[in-house]
Order: structure tokens, then sequence, then C-alpha cells
């Protein structure tokens, strides 16, 4: 039986991390790329897990990863987009830049790994998952990350169409709450704009975020079931795994509806 070879972006720690150990556990050769060498725990790091370095914010360095393994005539059968990073702010207020860094990452981190490695992706029969997440449903003040993500799932959406033509599968993922270190920086928020006229509703938003978290799941657990969605003959565009039912009654509410409610809890 032939090995399967899986790129990994955001391996180190958390989700990436879980499915790191899921796939090679599983008899894959995992590239596990971020943004350091050192990726993984001594532990952890067996014959089956290459460790390369990648910044998916960085050209450069994504071509650089791609040309390394084109040299080595390295084959792909799946790419797991699972970089990503989360930051809050007062969007009327902070520089673009902050805004741009986390759409560098999540947004065209994804489209910059997905064009560089095609060359190097099995076609047919290829597949490319994005990691998303149920914030998608929502919109709120000071949070950057489901507008990102937003973004990805329509970008995820019509590339699945183009792709289809050279046999690639490409679908979503959108989990809920991880335990993750991810979470702790929820509780960790500050607003890094100095002198914000929003400064009493950012407060009010920091001290409440944490709680609506709700129920969370070991990386493990949504490692294991992507490692099957991985896995299946065929995929759906999206999966959803540990998914809020509070947050997805939220979604179908009327928009005026929810501004109402949290500009009464945050003003």
């Amino acid at each position: 039986m032939v090995q399967k070879t899986v790129l990994i972006t955001g391996a180190r720690g958390g989700l990436g991390e879980a499915l790191t150990s899921e796939f090679s556990n599983n008899g894959w050769l995992v590239i596990a790329t971020d943004l350091e060498v050192r990726i993984l725990n001594e532990r952890d790091r067996g014959e089956r897990v290459r460790e390369m370095a990648m910044d998916v914010s960085s050209d450069t360095s994504v071509g650089a990863v791609a040309g390394q393994l084109l040299k080595e005539a390295v084959q792909l059968d799946l790419i797991i987009n699972n970089a990503g990073i989360d930051r809050y702010f007062p969007l009327s207020e902070t520089p673009v830049s902050h805004f741009k860094e986390v759409f560098e990452v999540n947004v065209f981190g994804s489209y910059r790994v997905n064009q560089v490695f095609l060359p190097l992706l099995k076609k047919p029969g290829g597949r490319i998952i994005h990691v998303s997440s149920e914030a998608v449903k929502i919109n709120v003040p000071f949070m950057t990350y489901p507008i990102s993500k937003q973004t990805l799932e329509g970008y995820c959406r019509t590339i699945r169409q183009e792709l289809r033509f050279l046999g690639i599968d490409v679908t979503m993922i959108r989990p809920g709450a991880i335990r993750t270190p991810f979470l702790e920086n929820v509780k960790k928020m500050k607003n890094p704009v100095p002198d914000s006229q929003l400064n009493g509703p950012f407060e009010k938003f920091a001290a409440q975020a944490h709680k609506e978290i709700g129920k969370t799941v070991e990386p493990a657990v949504v490692a294991k079931s992507i490692y099957r969605i991985a896995a299946g003959r065929k995929t759906r565009p999206v999966y959803k795994i540990n998914n809020s039912m509070q947050l997805s009654v939220a979604s179908i509410l009327p928009f005026c509806l929810t501004e109402k409610v949290v500009h009464r809890r945050l003003r």
C-alpha cells in the first residue's frame, strides 16, 4: 500500500498538533508546517512527521517550501489549511494593517498555499480541507475572526467548483469551540487603540466574551473527525463539529434584533 502524504499548516499546538498526530498514527507522512521548525515535542516527533518552517502570509516562505518539495518530487494527497489567528479591536479606529494581518493568515494564507502547492497535489484524487469556524454565523463588534472566515468560506465554495474539473475535492470544516490556547486569548484581550472612544463597550465585551464560548471539545476529537472526512470516498461542501445550538439559533434571528441585544449588553 502506497503511503499517503498530507501538508498541514499551523501545525504547532492545538488542533494542528492533534491533526499531525492523528494522520501520522494512521500511517500518513505528515509535512507539518508552522512559523518555527521546532513544531512538536520531541516525544511526538516520529519518522512519519517532517517539520518545515513556513509562514503562510509570505509568498517567499510558501514558495521556498513548495520549491523544496517539488525538487524532491513529493506528491501530496491532501492539504489541510489550519493556520489561523484571532485579533480583537474596534474596526472603526484601528489601523488597516491590523485588519490586513488577520486576512493575510486566515484568507490569503489558504489562497497562497493552495495555489503554490497545486502542482504537487495529486490530480485526480487530491483533496484540500479548510478549517473554518462556526463563528461565521455571527457578526458582533470588535471581532475580525468571523469576517475573515466568512470570506474564506466564499473562496472555498468557488475553488471547490473550479478544482472539481481537475479531480480535486475541496471541503470546509466548521468546528465549534476547541480546548486550545486560542480560547485563552479571549480572556486576555485588550483594546490596542490608545484613548479609544469605544473603550467602555470594548471592556464590557472583553468581560463577557469568554462566558459565551459554550461547550468545548479536545483537539484530538476534532482531529479524528477530520481524519475520517479526509479518508472518506466523497465529501460534502461543509462539515460541522461541536456547533453551538445557541449560536445556531442566534444566526437565524433578524439582524435588527441581535443588533439591539448586543447594543443593550455593551452600552
